[in-house]
Order: structure tokens, then C-alpha cells, then sequence
């Protein structure tokens, strides 16, 4: 006779267990609530354009596209494409398509390249406030993070970037991950910075995960690829997104730029997760990146403008901030305009406002108290209409 224990399943994963929900899953059941009343929401939370794609990226699938599978690491063409842009753009040196790997969105793409350099056990000094998948990356490969707040403190004048990674550097410390522009600070690293972090990694024989999804988008300074110092190449792995830079989230192609050893290793690893990358959307990229220069400089301009607009309206309501330089995003402290009060609350009558905007605490440690808000995702007029309603849910606090 069976017993209830018989009917159990085996326990999960490490590395499941590891991986942290959705950064919206505490405010799930006030959205879903909100929408099912057909309430309008603006969405503020998460990284994406309101500016229609480039118009030759609309391309239909072809017979042939969809009956056959692709190449692994992406089409020989679109590889070429993208190893030409980032070249002649100077992020990158002496590249060409054998260091290129297309992903199913960057998240893929770094996905593989993490798994081709990390193993169980190894530590990743993880530049904060990060991107907030990049831990469940590195959970996925048995490594862990160790948060060094480099963008954090990128304005404080006692800043030492030395004394911060030695600080957290250990025996197991195998790679370093910076993000610039930063995702969700907004900060560029600077050129001084940068060298740092290069001496740094080639002292103690460290990778480098270079996150330059934002590079096109610049307002204040100029975006510079740690991969392009001396020495640097044969050891870093830069990624870039199209949903970033070419406004395709949909299309889901990011890729990755590395020496060719690991560009080889990656692939072997996509090999055996995902395969390749449909080729119709692969199509779309190409074509995206073959006519999308005017594009990225009217997304360009108009991201900036509604940076401008975004900051002088949240002046308006009380809300101190330093404009990103870059990206998509304003990260805002709301501590002195919280005091004692819960930020969970306060972004749940923000919801009931009608505004949706991510918690601070998915970015690294000691920004509970902050919110990310993209400016780049809706009309400027409707983020406006939504940093008024922050202001509205801040009032009843």
C-alpha cells in the first residue's frame, strides 16, 4: 500500500529554487485586478519604445525560412552586419562574423555565454544597481554574485573603483559584469573607470560581461566598450540587444561579441538549448540594422527630449534625481519622501492610480526604497500623465 509520501515529488533544482520571481509578483494581484476592470494602466515598468520599427524590417516569412532550420550561431549575413557596426562604431576591434553569436534576445545570448565561462562555484563581482536577470544567469551555471556598487557611487567624489573590487574580490571571483549605460541607473561608465576595471580583471585573470544594450542611446558623454582597451579583447564578452537599439523587442535577437574561442564555446551551448534563432526574425534584424541609422538618431532625439520633459516634471512634484545620461530609465529614490512608509503600499496606490513602475529591490541591495521608471516606453505625454500620478499616490502616503 502506497503512502503520502509515495505521491511527492523529488525535490526541485538548486538553481530553481535560487532564481527569484518575476520583480512584479508581489504586485501581480493588484494589476491583474486593475485590468480586469478594463482600468487603463500606464506602463512605466519595463524597457521598451513607443516608436514604430524600422518600416524595411517589416518583411513576411518565406517558405524556405520556415521549413528549414538556420544556423546555430545566426545568419552568416546578419553576423557580418552586426560585426561591421560595432566595429566602424570603434566598441569593438578587428571583428567579424566568426565573433558574433545571435540569440533568442540578449537574455539568450549572454544565457550561453555564461554557461561557456562559469562554473558551480565561481563568483561573479556584478557592478550595482544591475540588470535583474543577470543573477538568475549566473545562478543557472552554479555561480553566485557579489554586488559592488560601481554605478552607485560613479558620482561620489571620494569614489575608488580599485578599493571597491578588491574589497569584494575572493579566491572563487572568476568574471566581472558592468553595464554601461547603466540598466536602471542610467550612468555611463567613464573612460577612468573603465581602465580600472580593465587593470583589474587582467591582474587576477577575470572575465568581463560587458552589458552595452543601451550604447546607441547617449545623452551625456560618450559610451566607450571596456573590450576595446588594450588587452581587453581576448577576455571580454559584449552584449548588445536589438530591442534595445532598433526598437525590436518583439523579434527577440540580441547577440553576443567575443573572441573566437568563446564564440565557439557558446555555440555549442546554443546547440543544445535553443538551437537557432528563427530565421525570420533574424531577417527582421537585418534589415533593421542595414536601413536603421536614421532611426536610432530620431529615437535618439526624441528619448532625450523625453528624458528632459521626464525630469522637469518630477522636479515638479518634489522628487530630487540626477537625469541618466543614458538608457531608458530614471532610477528614483523615494526614501525622504516615503519616511517610515512601505514602498510596496506606495506602488500599489500608484497601480490604483493608474501607474505601473518597478520596485527598487530587483536592482541589488539598498535600493528598497527606490523605483525604476522608463521614459522611453509610451508618448511623452502619457509619462508625464504617469509621473503625476506618482505624485498623486506620494500625496497619500
Amino acid at each position: 500500500m502506497s503512502s503520502p509520501e509515495d505521491n511527492q515529488a523529488p525535490r526541485l533544482s538548486r538553481a530553481a529554487s535560487t532564481v527569484r520571481k518575476s520583480v512584479f509578483a508581489a504586485l501581480s494581484g493588484r494589476i491583474e485586478a486593475r485590468r480586469a476592470a478594463g482600468e487603463p494602466l500606464i506602463p512605466l515598468q519595463i524597457g521598451d519604445t513607443y516608436l514604430p520599427p524600422v518600416a524595411e524590417a517589416v518583411v513576411a516569412p518565406s517558405a524556405e525560412d520556415l521549413g528549414i532550420y538556420g544556423a546555430i550561431p545566426g545568419l552568416p549575413e546578419l553576423r557580418a552586419e552586426l560585426a561591421r557596426h560595432r566595429r566602424e562604431q570603434g566598441l569593438v576591434t578587428a571583428v567579424g562574423p566568426d565573433n558574433v553569436h545571435v540569440g533568442c534576445g540578449c537574455t539568450h545570448a549572454l544565457f550561453c555565454a555564461v554557461r561557456a565561462v562559469l562554473d558551480p562555484g565561481d563568483e561573479v563581482l556584478v557592478s550595482s544597481p544591475y540588470w535583474p536577470l543577470f543573477p538568475g544567469l549566473a545562478a543557472s551555471a552554479g555561480a553566485s554574485i557579489v554586488e559592488v556598487p560601481l554605478a552607485a557611487r560613479l558620482h561620489d567624489p571620494d569614489f575608488d573603483p580599485r578599493a571597491l573590487l578588491e574589497a569584494a574580490v575572493t579566491p572563487r571571483t572568476r568574471a566581472l559584469y558592468l553595464i554601461t549605460p547603466n540598466n536602471p541607473g542610467g550612468q555611463v561608465l567613464d573612460p577612468r573607470t573603465l581602465e580600472v576595471c580593465a587593470a583589474f580583471a587582467r591582474e587576477r585573470d577575470l572575465w568581463v560581461f560587458a552589458d552595452e544594450v543601451y550604447a546607441d542611446f547617449v545623452y551625456e558623454g560618450e559610451h566607450r566598450s571596456i573590450a576595446a582597451l588594450p588587452g581587453m579583447a581576448a577576455r571580454t564578452i559584449t552584449t548588445f540587444s536589438m530591442s534595445k537599439s532598433h526598437g525590436l523587442a518583439g523579434a527577440r535577437i540580441g547577440y553576443v561579441i567575443a573572441d573566437e574561442p568563446v564564440i565557439a564555446a557558446v555555440r555549442k551551448i546554443s546547440n543544445h538549448t535553443l538551437y537557432n534563432v528563427p530565421v525570420t526574425m533574424q531577417r527582421v534584424a537585418l534589415a533593421a540594422q542595414q536601413h536603421g541609422a536614421a532611426w536610432i538618431d530620431a529615437a535618439r532625439h526624441h528619448y532625450r527630449a523625453a528624458r528632459d520633459a521626464t525630469s522637469e516634471a518630477l522636479t515638479a512634484i518634489g522628487i530630487e534625481h540626477r537625469p541618466p545620461a543614458g538608457g531608458s530609465f530614471f532610477f528614483l529614490d523615494l526614501g525622504p519622501r516615503l519616511g517610515s512608509g512601505d514602498l510596496t503600499a506606495l506602488l500599489e496606490r500608484a497601480i490604483d492610480h493608474g501607474v505601473l513602475l518597478a520596485p527598487g529591490e530587483a536592482f541589488g541591495e539598498g535600493f528598497e526604497r527606490h523605483v525604476r521608471l522608463c521614459f522611453t516606453g509610451v508618448p511623452v505625454e502619457q509619462v508625464l500623465s504617469g509621473v503625476e500620478r506618482l505624485g498623486r499616490a506620494l500625496e497619500e502616503a
